[in-house]
């Protein structure tokens, strides 16, 4: 007997129980070239019986409104399907850049999406299309008590091409559909595209993996006073260059 629920009398498939909700900013040789990868990964997604809704923000108030207005909209029409975040736009280390050319910083991606994945009690997978799209585990870099913007995320460490980009979603999606789990879906992202780059990360391996590589906290006054005390108490030897109270001599 299987523990997939795909498998068990009654329950849902696993491609009924999410839609796939892509915000694409595309550069202006992109608008030009007649280059979307959202309308590539929606007619794949139609294959599947997965529901895909595309929004295309060529600035920083469409973005704001695809995310504040566009997303309940989709989840109304998708009602009883959790909405899949898929950003599509050129990005570095700092963030994404949107067609405006304005940049949009992790920071305040970070600050739209906390509403969202609080909305839906800490569950939201957001997936980055874009170059360095891995950075944006950036955003879960905080205290332990801080909210988190995903619950997990999906990137690219590197700059992947736009083909290796859209050959690695319809793979991952395909296989979440199939029933999958993402760390297995991410894996296939990986063969299928040639690209080894692609990693899942959840927040709280993100928070602790950074938790743990940042020093703690110093009371640097009680440090000055141990300084100083241990000074007090230690007499230097006749050899020493003592420290002078005026210029070089």
């Amino acid at each position: 007997m299987t523990d997939d629920a795909t498998e068990i009398a009654g329950a849902p498939a696993m491609r009924d129980l999410f839609f796939v909700y892509i915000i694409e900013s595309p550069s202006a040789p992109d608008l030009y070239r007649g280059r979307s990868e959202g309308g590539l990964v929606a007619q794949a997604l139609s294959l599947e019986g997965i529901p895909c809704v595309v929004r295309t923000a060529i600035s920083p108030e469409a973005f704001w409104a695809a995310l504040r207005l566009g997303l309940p909209e989709a989840m109304e029409e998708n009602a009883g399907r959790r909405p899949m975040i898929h950003i599509s736009a050129h990005g570095d280390s700092d963030g994404i850049q949107l067609s405006s050319g304005t940049a949009v910083k992790w920071d305040v991606l970070r600050d739209l999406l906390v509403p969202v994945n609080e909305s839906l009690n800490g569950t939201l997978v957001l997936c980055m299309s874009a170059c360095q799209g891995f950075s944006a585990c950036r955003m879960a870099m905080q205290g332990r008590e801080s909210s988190r913007p995903f619950y997990v995320m999906v990137g690219n460490a590197g700059t992947p091409t736009w083909s290796d980009t859209v050959v690695a979603y319809l793979a991952f999606y395909h296989l979440l559909a199939k029933g999958d789990g993402i760390s297995a879906a991410v894996d296939g992202m990986n063969a299928a595209s040639g690209d080894q780059g692609w990693i899942p990360l959840s927040a709280d391996e993100i928070q602790q993996r950074w938790i743990d590589s940042t020093p703690a906290m110093v009371d640097t006054e009680a440090a000055q006073s141990e300084l100083e005390a241990l000074a007090a108490r230690e007499v230097p030897s006749e050899s020493a260059k003592a420290l002078e109270s005026g210029g070089r001599g």
